[in-house]
């Protein structure tokens, strides 16, 4: 049979295309995978919140809080966390101490100590202010050393107090002639109070020192 009668006859055929099988998707190892990372993504959500859930409430500062601050949902705000061996170490519970104050500072965004809680009789310091070296970085919270330097060439320079904590820093409304523009406020053991401010009427500068550590 000559080509021309195979192609009347239709008997001339080209070649036969390839057969394509499409696997269903849900079958594919790409499908397999996304089902495990969702299913793990839903397993890890549920257990963040039944931990969460179980976990002791405690509060935390909103704001610095200085050593005779009152405890108020104004200066606080309650979070829930699991502690992991730290319970009793910071201020928990449902509700807050009745009368409560803080007793050391507590700065904005930190849990708040069960040691620095107390009531007023606990706070025995009194807020003083003193000026702010020129390059002195000085912030709230700060551990400090006071000590009076004497007008003049007369006499050596003393330690007035040791380990004492700053509660603010403000602008020098310039009562003090603060070399560096601030005045610092500083909580002083209340039998140092007068050394501090006899120290500062006869006319000796009375400065901070970084206390070692603080």
């Amino acid at each position: 049979m000559s080509v021309d009668e195979a192609s009347r006859s239709g008997e001339l055929r080209g070649p036969r295309a390839p057969t394509v099988t499409v696997r269903p998707f849900w079958r594919t190892p790409r499908f397999a995978l996304g089902l495990a990372l969702v299913a793990a993504a839903v397993a890890l959500g549920s257990w963040a919140v039944e931990r969460a859930s179980s976990g002791e409430q405690a509060w935390v500062a909103t704001t610095d809080l200085a050593p005779g601050d009152r405890l108020t949902a104004d200066v606080v705000t309650a979070v829930r966390l699991s502690w992991d061996g730290a319970s009793g170490t910071y201020l928990a519970g449902d509700a807050l101490p009745q009368d409560g104050v803080v007793t050391s500072f507590v700065g904005a965004g930190e849990l708040v100590p069960s040691s620095a809680v107390g009531t007023a009789a606990d706070v025995t310091g009194r807020p003083v202010p003193v000026p702010v070296p020129a390059g002195a970085q000085v912030r709230p919270g700060a551990v400090v050393d006071l000590w009076s330097v004497p007008d003049g060439d007369d006499g050596e320079a003393t330690v007035l107090a040791e380990g004492v904590t700053v509660l603010g820093v403000e602008e020098d409304s310039g009562l003090f002639r603060s070399a560096s523009g601030e005045v610092a406020r500083v909580l002083v053991p209340a039998d140092v109070v007068g050394a501090v401010l006899q120290a500062q009427a006869d006319g000796a500068t009375v400065t901070l020192v970084e206390h070692p550590g603080g």
